[in-house]
């Protein structure tokens, strides 16, 4: 009798063409063509796209921490800024003084041959002076719009001691005021300096040259002379053809760890080929324009320029402006 059941069971299971008929849950599925795929359950397709989620979101946060701790540990904000004559430019910024750069870390940062032609410190130091800023409000700035300060250095007499007055008065207000618009109006005329006088004032134009600007040229003023406190150059008419010319500012960095960078690379001319075998890496660009004036402290902090005209002339005003009274 069991014998007989069990082969009903079997027979109950066979197709009529002798093939094994299987529970619909566990046949595998197939795509109409005659192929059979087996289905990954909707859970394990939803698991593996949040791991590959969280895989990216975790190498996206490791790229960022490094790159954040890179900036962090080196202090890495080198860049050129480059003001052009299309700006309207009114700018100041208040950089760390620099005395001198006759010790550690600075000496190595500036070209053996550059240093062996420029001074490299200066006795009383630039933050010994009765008018130097405070050790962190050193500055340089540029500013458009001085168009009046122009048609005084085009006169002569009178006109110069009214111009020498009135730039030394903009810079005793960046000294004793920083952060204050400067006065562009005029109505500072009768206004007199207290702290700076003009020592020399002179017109220079500088002509289209083939020399390739190597920064030779690279110095501090204050440096190179005592006279040479507060630097001003104020920008004549500037000709329409004028390619190069600009005044290059470069800047001495400290990182976290008290390492310092020089935005000028090494003085090289002679085995570079490109037109341009210094590489300026961090600093201020300056392009001429008329009426335009810069105004930086002379010290150390304020390594400077002329890059080469490479046609045109560049026509330009140079002031420089020294204590009235210096400690002893």
């Amino acid at each position: 009798m069991m014998q007989q059941t069990r082969r009903r069971r079997v027979a109950a299971s066979i197709s009529p063409v002798g093939k094994t008929i299987l529970p619909l849950s566990a046949a595998p599925r197939g795509d109409g063509g005659g192929n059979t795929k087996r289905a990954f359950p909707s859970s394990y397709k939803r698991r593996l796209i949040v791991v590959v989620a969280v895989l990216v979101i975790l190498i996206i946060f490791i790229v960022a921490a490094s790159s954040l701790y890179f900036l962090l540990r080196t202090g890495n904000t080198q860049q050129v800024v480059r003001i052009s004559s299309t700006d309207h430019a009114n700018m100041t910024e208040f950089i760390p003084c620099i005395d001198d750069v006759s010790v550690e870390p600075y000496f190595s940062k500036i070209d053996p041959v550059l240093a062996e032609r420029r001074k490299k410190e200066r006795n009383p130091a630039h933050s010994e002076l009765s008018c130097s800023p405070s050790k962190k409000q050193c500055f340089r700035g540029v500013y458009d719009g001085f168009d009046n300060l122009l048609e005084l250095a085009q006169q002569n007499g009178d006109g110069h001691t009214e111009l020498h007055n009135r730039i030394a008065v903009l810079i005793e207000s960046l000294i004793s005021k920083p952060g204050v618009p400067l006065q562009r109006d005029g109505n500072d005329r009768n206004v007199l300096p207290s702290m700076l006088i003009n020592t020399v004032h002179r017109r220079q134009t500088y002509q289209a040259s083939k020399k390739k600007p190597t920064f030779e040229e690279l110095h501090a003023d204050y440096l190179e002379s005592a006279s040479y406190v507060y630097t001003a150059i104020l920008y004549d008419d500037t000709p329409d053809n004028l390619i190069g010319g600009e005044t290059a500012l470069v800047n001495f960095r400290h990182d976290n760890q008290g390492d310092v960078t020089f935005g000028l690379s090494p003085i090289d001319s002679q085995e570079s080929k490109s037109k341009e075998p210094t590489v300026f890496t961090d600093g201020l660009i300056v392009e001429p324009k008329s009426g335009r004036l810069v105004l930086f402290s002379s010290g150390a902090e304020n390594f400077h320029a002329p890059m080469t005209v490479r046609q045109g002339n560049r026509p330009c005003y140079h002031f420089w402006f020294k204590c009235k009274e210096e400690k002893t």
